[in-house]
């Protein structure tokens, strides 16, 4: 449920891909042959799911980011709810190349290649995204 909380934009979208994930596992789960692999390959799975829903999205809508410059979070410590709420409320493409680049620790290239555009837009996407995350955790 955490990866998909991370990858959504609200708890009810969440759980849709957590329960989409669950079936793709069932309906798979035979193929599976070593069975130390299944955490890592059930989060393999939700983490595929999240990222063919965010895929289906852009399909359907494409925005432009503007570039912005490079702006660190602060160091602050914070709830852990009150961090998934500022990531759900950034838009799909921001909340998608932070979840990419700052958790699961993909470099510019491997995430602009998971979300099929350039670099170059991955970088501004990621930007954006720290920079908004720290104007909604300062309001906090």
């Amino acid at each position: 449920m955490g990866v998909c909380m991370r990858y959504s934009s609200d708890r009810e979208e969440a759980q849709d891909l957590m329960q989409d994930g669950f079936v793709k596992v069932f309906e798979h789960v035979g193929r599976l042959k070593d069975l130390e692999n299944v955490p890592a390959w059930v989060y393999t799975v939700m983490l595929n799911v999240c990222l063919k829903n965010y895929h289906r999205k852009m399909r359907r809508k494409r925005a432009e980011m503007v570039v912005t410059e490079q702006v660190e979070l602060p160091l602050d410590p914070f709830a852990a709810e009150e961090i998934v709420a500022a990531l759900q409320q950034l838009a799909p493409a921001q909340r998608q190349v932070f979840n990419l680049m700052a958790v699961e620790g993909y470099n510019y290239a491997d995430a602009a290649q998971e979300m099929r555009c350039s670099e170059v837009n991955v970088r501004a996407l990621y930007s954006r995204a720290k920079m908004e995350l720290r104007n909604l955790l300062k309001k906090k």
